[in-house]
């Protein structure tokens, strides 16, 4: 029975000694994947900022090319609508798009600055004018358009209402 035990014995320590150098082999693979998976991270972040900064030049570049433009021009109406239908266009090219006006207040995409009162019901809610016009950058809004917007003079509570459907994307700039 000694020879039995004596066999167990040193065949439980073969099978632990394999499960440890197993599990010690183990380890150090995940280690390894582990390092790569954090260099390839590294390297995805690396990539990314380097993309942001070309976006960047590029932007810049082509700003530059019309602010010399306007700066070696002579100021004049059609130089300055050219220069801002010329940064619009180069802002489109990056996903800004001008919001379009609505003849009804939408606080998705308004700010009110100022309410105006009316005595007419149907004008309550309306936009009266727009003191800066709001932008969406890929699909999201950057700013909203502020606006003045009537409101009934008896007291009554600004409305939110439904903006027509076209051109909600706001795809074109407005001009």
């Amino acid at each position: 029975m000694d020879d039995d035990v004596r066999l167990e014995l040193t065949s439980l320590r073969e099978s632990v000694s394999n499960l440890s150098d197993l599990f010690v082999r183990r380890l150090m693979e995940d280690k390894a994947r582990n390092s790569m998976y954090e260099a390839l991270q590294e390297q995805v972040r690396e990539s990314r900022d380097l993309l942001r900064q070309k976006d960047i030049e590029s932007l810049t570049r082509e700003l530059l090319l019309a602010l010399d433009r306007l700066r070696d021009g002579e100021l004049s109406e059609e130089l300055v609508a050219s220069f801002v239908e010329e940064v619009h266009e180069v802002f489109a090219r990056r996903g800004l798009r001008e919001i379009p006006d609505y003849p009804v207040f939408d606080s998705s995409v308004h700010e009110v600055l100022e309410t105006v009162p009316t005595q007419v019901e149907e004008e309550a809610g309306s936009v009266l004018a727009t003191h800066r016009r709001g932008y969406r950058f890929q699909g999201r809004l950057l700013r909203a358009a502020q606006v003045s917007v009537a409101v009934q003079a008896d007291g009554g509570r600004l409305v939110q209402s439904t903006p027509p459907q076209d051109g909600i994307d706001g795809s074109d700039l407005g001009r």
